[in-house]
């Protein structure tokens, strides 16, 4: 560790003296503890620049007098501390901070995605106005992909020549992470490939990772947190849902749902022009005309889960299958988690079923915390179940779904687990109509007469059950501070 250095400068043309060491920049105007002032260079500043007999600190700290909902709330100031010492004094204090950030680990060469079309199709004037002036004061080397078409993200992952960047980041809704965790788990270097750290800035309809980790450190959910997270490099390991029908893969790393708030996200889709309104506004509507599901779901419990269910007598194979096992993965590409159960540990339970949602992380969009319990890492899916609930009571829990506290209620069954496997039926109400399985705020698979049916080919047929296992800490992403 370098030891403390000491200088008389000059700070908005007032005199002080300046100290440096022990990862803060401090200085003290004249007048005592009033004109005393202390930056940490890990939690506070961007950059650094030298101009001359000049040092530019580019920092990002906490609004002064900021309260209520503004409290905590960032923003952008330089620093100028004019040396006394002339060009060489502050050249060398200039290096000396420099020195002391790349100690950090920041990210210097990043990959920015940005979803023209995601929620109120702004993403791109986001990152004009607040996160490209963030990256250049942190003096980080960007390169940006406007994404041109769903599915763009993932092909540009699977062969993006890995090597020129220290991370990826998404600009948009949680849509572009999912894809491009799942372009990177198709590449044949996918070992080496999902360790590249993914960073997400909210620019979305949902943002229910970035709401997750930056709520997980305390923080405003926010554009600017957001990238200032990713700016201090900070990483945390994040678990990956292998997604299985037979011969069809899918990766999820948000939330897979079927049944009541699959239809709300889904086919809320066609009031889009209500803005954020639009989920409120037909979440009623559903509630109001509430489906319920005929089916099954089979389940491994995790610790201290283990009374819920129906245990299964038999189970047609006791090992969690990997398209990898039964030969029909291609070789080099990631070919989802092996992983054997014995037949004692399954359980089951029968519809029918007003919602089955489950979930990885605790937000499934930034005023949606599902799953309050949910770990980034623990290995394990956070379910939600409800079977039957009157209406006055339904429409009780969403009002309390914001906090996560819905999940009390005596309609309610949460439980974590370690392996899944639902086999999706019709209507209760109408045998001839399916429901829809939505995986990360895309569909998967749809029923007979639902929304969409006709104009889309979906990955995964309805009916037919899918599995589902976790890898625990499989990829990585740009968080605050480490999460526990």
């Amino acid at each position: 560790m370098e030891e403390r250095a000491t200088a008389s400068v000059r700070v908005d043309g007032a005199p002080a003296e300046a100290t440096l060491g022990g990862g803060q920049l401090r200085w003290r105007r004249a007048g005592g503890a009033a004109g005393e002032r202390a930056l940490s260079l890990e939690r506070e500043v961007l950059g650094v620049e030298t101009r001359g007999k000049e040092v530019v600190v580019r920092a990002f700290v906490v609004a002064a007098g900021a309260e209520g909902k503004g409290a905590g709330r960032r923003r952008r100031r330089d620093f100028v501390l004019e040396m006394a010492g002339g060009e060489g004094a502050a050249a060398a204090w200039g290096e000396r901070m420099t020195r002391c950030l790349d100690s950090f680990g920041r990210p210097k060469r990043l990959f920015v995605f940005v979803n023209p079309f995601g929620g109120r199709k702004c993403a791109k004037k986001i990152y004009d106005a607040e996160i490209k002036p963030l990256f250049e004061a942190a003096g980080v080397s960007i390169t940006v992909q406007e994404t041109e078409y769903q599915g763009h993200a993932r092909d540009v992952a699977s062969s993006l020549d890995l090597a020129k960047y220290d991370g990826i980041v998404c600009v948009s809704g949680d849509g572009v992470l999912v894809e491009v965790v799942n372009g990177i788990l198709q590449r044949t270097d996918w070992k080496e490939a999902i360790k590249m750290p993914i960073g997400v800035v909210p620019a979305g309809t949902g943002n229910g990772m970035a709401k997750s980790l930056l709520h997980a450190a305390s923080e405003t959910c926010s554009v600017s947190n957001a990238v200032f997270a990713i700016i201090r490099g900070h990483k945390q390991s994040l678990d990956v849902c292998t997604i299985l029908q037979g011969e069809k893969k899918f990766f999820s790393v948000l939330l897979i749902t079927w049944g009541l708030v699959a239809d709300i996200d889904i086919e809320s889709e066609r009031y889009r022009w209500m803005g954020s309104a639009r989920i409120d506004f037909y979440a009623v509507v559903r509630i109001m005309n509430l489906r319920k599901y005929c089916g099954s779901i089979q389940f491994v419990p995790a610790p201290g889960y283990e009374e819920y269910g129906e245990p299964i007598k038999q189970v047609e194979n006791c090992m969690v299958e990997s398209l990898e096992q039964n030969g029909k993965s291609h070789p080099s590409s990631y070919p989802g988690p092996s992983v054997e159960f014995q037949a004692s540990e399954w359980r089951f339970v029968d519809g029918p079923f007003v919602a089955v949602w489950i979930n990885n992380v605790p937000w499934a969009a930034e005023d949606i915390m599902a799953a309050p319990e949910a770990k980034f890492s623990d290995g394990y899916m956070d379910t939600v179940i409800l079977r039957d609930c009157p209406k006055a009571d339904l429409l009780a829990l969403l009002m309390k779904m914001s906090d996560g506290s819905y999940i009390k209620s005596p309609f309610v069954t949460y439980l974590k687990v370690r392996a899944f496997k639902l086999s999706p039926g019709q209507l209760v109400e109408n045998p001839k109509r399916g429901g829809i399985i939505d995986v990360d705020g895309e569909v998967i698979a749809r029923g007979e007469g639902t929304y969409g049916k006709s104009q889309h080919q979906d990955v995964m047929a309805y009916g037919p059950h899918i599995q589902m296992t976790v890898h625990q800490a499989l990829a990585t992403v740009y968080c605050p501070k480490r999460i526990r």
